[in-house]
């Protein structure tokens, strides 16, 4: 064809939207299966929220003692280390391999395993209660986050929206704490006055009446009142003349909200799942079915049939003590009502599954973002008011606040121990999301180094491209890698005509 085809160009328009000039489309989260747990897991998974439910009035002190005691009624009685054994005896932490040998294991449950297991290959005490997070146990009872960990419930209100990122700082602090109730500790409060957390059972009270970004918003206004250094490489400071810094306390705060608003979108699309997993109380409800008869039928499903043949055979003290406690509660559970998972208290309403996913997904969220904007290469010693130890390391401190956050959703039941190990993760990858989307709205190259959940060594860096915009990329130990759990689409949109 020889014919041009004339355009009459004043009838065509530019739609604004779609691709981003020189860029790929915004990335959004794909989120992950289930955790697939064989028998083998599931069964150590269930005897972990029976172990835990047993010890929710130990001192956190005294976790870490195997000759101490704990009483379940007036003629019951074991010690840690009897408890740690029922554990070791299952055929998931058993050294010798066993049962476990035999089965078909994903290499997500064998991570989940080894992140227990000391470097000898046993449970521990510390693997068993702070396990989820690798490197955690051996840090101490819990962060000393929770010691600046103020409430103002008389300030909270329908807070709206949130303000602008170069808003006043003074319209941040007063929109925190109408949101969550977080106010900045103040230097001359008492220890007794801050955190008075003894017992797992009082951590599980605490963090379930809070909001889920309370405490992060405390030890962020802690931070940020106190100057706390940024990571050296946002070059805060060091940006030309007449330009403003990249990261500010405003922006902190912002990348906060985006990232909780971010985390309670995707908890409601995961609970909207036909895959999710069944709560814990009535897989538990399920097996103290099969446990109560005289005989392990088939019936309650193949899967819950070798769990229940499991513990009945490698953990029948644990099953003993669990029934005995149940004795105890006002109803005097018998039959297969005596291997339910005992209530915190008996006039708690159990909490919802949603409510505590999202308080598992904002703490790895929040903590990362911690570990990614704050200095914590060096490790900085911050000095808190009332703090037992000479400073804080900002880093490993949000671990444990991560850590301890899931801890207390396994301890009331809500949550199976894989599924906050998960959370913990999605989290993770949600901050992620939020740093590079930020990232690429700057104008120069910044970098920033952290710590995952993992263990692994994170890079955050951006540059720009020849088309003028910016690339971000991630470095795990050094090496390239993909931001974790992005699902991109495959095709753009239209975006001119």
């Amino acid at each position: 064809m020889t014919d041009r085809t004339e355009m009459d160009r004043p009838k065509f328009r530019v739609i604004t939207g779609g691709r981003r000039r020189g860029g790929a489309v915004a990335p959004c989260l794909m989120l992950p299966p289930p955790p697939d747990m064989g028998p083998s897991e599931l069964a150590a998974e269930i005897a972990e929220l029976y172990a835990l439910a047993l010890i929710r009035d130990v001192p956190f002190a005294a976790l870490k003692d195997p000759h101490h005691a704990v009483w379940v009624d007036g003629s019951t009685r074991f010690t840690l280390h009897e408890l740690l054994c029922e554990m070791r005896s299952l055929a998931w932490y058993d050294t010798r391999g066993g049962i476990l040998s035999a089965q078909t294991v994903s290499d997500a449950a064998l991570q989940r395993r080894a992140q227990r297991l000391n470097g000898e290959g046993q449970l521990t005490l510390n693997g068993l209660f702070r396990g989820v997070v690798p490197g955690q146990a051996a840090k101490g009872p819990l962060s000393l986050y929770h010691w600046i960990d103020r409430s103002a419930p008389e300030q909270r209100e329908i807070a709206g929206a949130a303000p602008d990122a170069e808003a006043p700082m003074s319209a941040w602090v007063e929109w925190v704490a109408r949101q969550s109730g977080a106010v900045l500790a103040m230097p001359t409060a008492t220890a007794d006055d801050l955190s008075p957390l003894a017992t797992p059972r009082q951590l599980v009270a605490r963090l379930q009446d809070s909001h889920p970004c309370r405490i992060h918003y405390n030890a962020a206004l802690m931070l940020l009142a106190r100057g706390t250094a940024f990571d050296p490489g946002l070059g805060a400071g060091l940006w030309p003349e007449g330009e403003d810094d990249p990261v500010t306390a405003q922006r902190v705060l912002a990348l906060m909200t985006e990232a909780a608003d971010r985390a309670f979108e995707a908890v409601m699309r995961r609970q909207a799942r036909a895959d999710r997993l069944s709560p814990p109380a009535v897989t538990a409800a399920r097996l103290g079915g099969l446990l109560a008869r005289s005989e392990l039928r088939a019936e309650g499903g193949e899967q819950l049939r070798e769990v229940a043949d499991e513990l009945q055979t490698y953990a029948p003290n644990l099953l003993h003590w669990i029934t005995r406690l149940n004795r105890q509660s006002p109803n005097g559970l018998r039959g297969a009502m005596r291997y339910l998972l005992p209530d915190m208290s008996p006039d708690e309403i159990p909490p919802q599954p949603s409510d505590c996913a999202l308080q598992v997904v904002v703490a790895g969220a929040l903590s990362t973002l911690f570990k990614a904007l704050f200095d914590t290469r060096p490790a900085p010693r911050l000095r808190m008011a009332t703090d037992p130890e000479p400073g804080v390391d900002i880093g490993a401190e949000a671990d444990r606040l991560a850590a301890d956050i899931a801890l207390s959703r396994t301890l009331s039941g809500a949550q199976l121990p894989a599924e906050t190990h998960q959370n913990l993760r999605i989290g993770e990858a949600l901050a992620l999301q939020v740093l590079q989307g930020w990232m690429l709205t700057l104008g120069h190259g910044v970098s920033m180094d952290l710590v995952d959940f993992d263990g692994g060594a994170l890079r955050l860096e951006s540059h720009p491209r020849h088309a003028g915009d910016m690339a971000v990329a991630l470095r795990r130990d050094g090496r390239p890698v993909r931001f974790p759990m992005v699902a991109e689409r495959a095709s753009v949109h239209l975006a001119v005509i």
